[in-house]
């Protein structure tokens, strides 16, 4: 121990006179009396053993961690991932409790794109006020709320009459002022594709309505036992030319069973009801949105529908017959009379 202590300085010393005579090996010898490769030697086995250098002029300060030990670190990941479990486990078929066994009617509003020139805001506002005013009318939001133009698409907002802040006001109307009472809000490849966008609309809601990105598994659960199974997503998986549910039959017959699988995203509509192996009706539907006027779509001769921008879905509790439990209007003032006929009927 006290000879390698004692290597260690005199190995500092030699160091320390070699930089004083200017790294000059010959010049340093004389002044210690030792040979010129004995200081070389000296000198390389100090550089290879990277010892520290100390000056007894100056004293350097003893700087501490900047961070927490490892131990500490992982304890922490360790628990902020269990709660991130949880979370995500929370979101698989999470259940909606409805409180009374009367028919409901949910109107999936389909891809709004507020602020948008080619939005039908007078057909949005009307659904919202048929929703708003009818007992028992509630609202999914299947996403792309806004344009939110990011990245290279950003230029196209010069092609609009609106800016992203009063795109951000719009959407603020639609989830808190519209009179919409929300089940659901999705976010949309839109919602997305702009910086902070889903971060303003999560804040603003304050935990309030679920806003969950592009799909949403759950169960509106009612007093008497019964569930509505729901898959909604602003697009299911799969895609084909010749059928517009094609995603959405493959979510039927792929994915764990559903009475709804319903999506947005490609601007049109359609409805399908079949029984499945097992028995149980699948209702498939694809909302159309409120984008009737659109440039990309008429560049590359789509088709531009003149239906079904909402679909609402009357689900009745009390139905003796699966084909009874849930019904599809792709017209929202037809549902919503019939909602009403229903509840009247349901509830002497």
């Amino acid at each position: 121990m006290v000879a390698t202590a004692r290597s260690e300085e005199k190995l500092r010393e030699v160091y320390k006179s070699y930089l004083a005579h200017d790294e000059n090996a010959t010049k340093t010898g004389k002044a210690l009396g030792m040979n010129e490769s004995t200081v070389r030697r000296h000198v390389r086995e100090f550089k290879e053993r990277c010892l520290p250098f100390r000056d007894d002029v100056v004293e350097l300060p003893n700087f501490p961690d900047d961070d927490v030990d490892a131990k500490t670190i992982l304890d922490t990941m360790e628990k902020r991932f269990a709660k991130r479990q949880d979370h995500h486990r929370s979101l698989h078929w999470f259940p909606i409790k409805v409180k009374s066994d009367l028919p409901i009617g949910v109107c999936v509003f389909g891809d709004p794109h507020l602020g948008s020139n080619g939005c039908n805001v007078s057909l949005l506002r009307r659904d919202c006020k048929l929703i708003s005013e009818t007992p028992g009318a509630y609202g999914i939001n299947i996403g792309d709320t806004v344009d939110n133009w990011g990245g290279r698409l950003v230029r196209l907002y010069a092609e609009n009459d609106v800016s992203k802040a009063t795109e951000r006001k719009l959407a603020e109307w639609f989830l808190k002022d519209s009179g919409v009472k929300w089940l659901v809000w999705l976010d949309g490849n839109h919602d997305t594709m702009g910086s902070g966008f889903t971060d303003y609309m999560r804040a603003i809601n304050g935990s309030i309505v679920p806003m969950i990105d592009w799909r949403a598994r759950f169960r509106l659960v009612f007093p008497n036992g019964k569930e509505c199974r729901w898959d909604a997503a602003h697009n299911h998986k799969g895609h084909s030319m010749w059928n517009e549910l094609h995603g959405q039959e493959r979510a039927a017959y792929m994915d764990e069973d559903a009475d709804i699988y319903v999506a947005g995203h490609h601007h049109t509509w359609a409805t399908k009801r079949k029984e499945m192996p097992n028995g149980a009706i699948a209702n498939l539907a694809r909302v159309r949105g409120y984008k009737w006027i659109d440039d990309h779509a008429d560049r590359h001769g789509f088709n531009s529908q003149q239906n079904g921008a909402s679909i609402m879905f009357v689900i009745r509790p009390k139905a003796k017959s699966a084909v009874e439990f849930v019904r599809m209007f792709e017209d929202i003032e037809d549902g919503c009379e019939y909602l009403k006929i229903i509840r009247e009927k349901d509830g002497r």
